[in-house]
């Protein structure tokens, strides 16, 4: 009996499963752990390349607490994740409330005009960076500008307005950039939780007598809590990453005003050849998003909103 009680009790190890995942745990452990140990490591050295290093300790940490223009890049950060995200999640869900309940599907369930405003909505979030960038930068260009000719034609303002030029307007001008180009990503995400929404929910409402607005607020707007949170959470890994769009709209300039920590990392390592310090800069910026995961996660939870509420 005791040997038939040992073998129920043996574990069989699924290789094949092992297998499967194989390909997955490779990707993760090259391309994220392994630069993840190597700019922590080599982020406590002086070094320009490989092969001169020097120890510093915690030296090129000691320097970030006194480096303006680093300083600069979190409040950069913290003033883009606020005004792009909220406005993004915002302009999406109205757009996608506007097609998915505003354009009556017809007998077949569907309408060509819903998939052309997904589309025409959409095209901006797979248009390269960098030809976004391009046109904004036309766009806000003195003289030649659409920004500055209409300007001048509505209202009289100069038409030599340099939006990009400027140091309290180019940060503004490049988050409208963003805007324009993620919002539709921001659509889909609605669209698709929206299509989740039972019919019955959205009916009783209506038998209620509540009107668009109540409905929005008490239906969709709660059912969508999951949504809500994945955008959350994608909108600052994005803006944290932020890097192309910067760098071909002002590099950065003018006088670091639209400096973010992409565009600064590139300075240090890659142009004052201090990849020792850009590589502390890599690691603060890394915390600096745990700590921004850690109180998402503590005040809307790790699960299903709905879920958490319940509870």
């Amino acid at each position: 009996m005791g040997k038939a009680k040992s073998n129920e009790n043996k574990i069989e190890i699924n290789y094949a499963g092992y297998l499967f995942i194989l390909p997955a745990m490779f990707f993760f452990c090259f391309y994220i752990l392994y630069p993840i140990v190597f700019i922590c490591k080599n982020s406590l050295f002086s070094w320009a390349t490989l092969s001169n290093m020097e120890f510093a300790g915690m030296s090129n940490f000691g320097k970030l607490l006194t480096d303006n223009t680093f300083w600069i890049t979190i409040k950069n950060s913290v003033k883009w994740i606020c005004v792009t995200v909220p406005v993004q999640a915002a302009v999406g869900f109205l757009l996608a409330f506007a097609i998915e309940e505003r354009i009556k599907s017809n007998k077949r369930g569907k309408n060509p005009l819903r998939t052309f405003f997904r589309t025409i909505y959409f095209i901006p979030v797979v248009t390269s960076v960098t030809v976004v960038a391009i046109i904004f930068s036309k766009i806000f260009q003195p003289y030649q500008g659409i920004i500055g000719h209409y300007l001048h034609a509505w209202f009289g303002m100069s038409p030599t307005i340099n939006v990009l030029g400027n140091a309290d307007a180019a940060l503004w001008g490049i988050m409208l950039a963003n805007i324009w180009e993620w919002t539709g990503w921001s659509m889909i995400m609605y669209v698709g939780g929206i299509s989740q929404i039972p019919e019955d929910m959205k009916e009783a409402a209506r038998i209620d007598g509540a009107n668009t607005f109540q409905e929005i607020i008490h239906v969709f707007l709660p059912s969508l809590s999951s949504v809500h949170k994945s955008l959350l959470m994608l909108g600052i890994i994005g803006s944290l990453q932020t890097y192309a769009l910067i760098g071909v709209m002002t590099g950065g300039g003018p006088n670091h005003a639209t400096e973010m920590p992409g565009t600064y990392i590139f300075q240090k390592g890659f142009t004052e050849n201090q990849m020792g310090y850009a590589c502390a800069v890599s690691v603060a910026i890394l915390l600096f998003a745990l700590v921004l995961t850690f109180i998402q996660v503590k005040f809307l939870g790790s699960g299903d909103f709905m879920k958490k509420e319940d509870d």
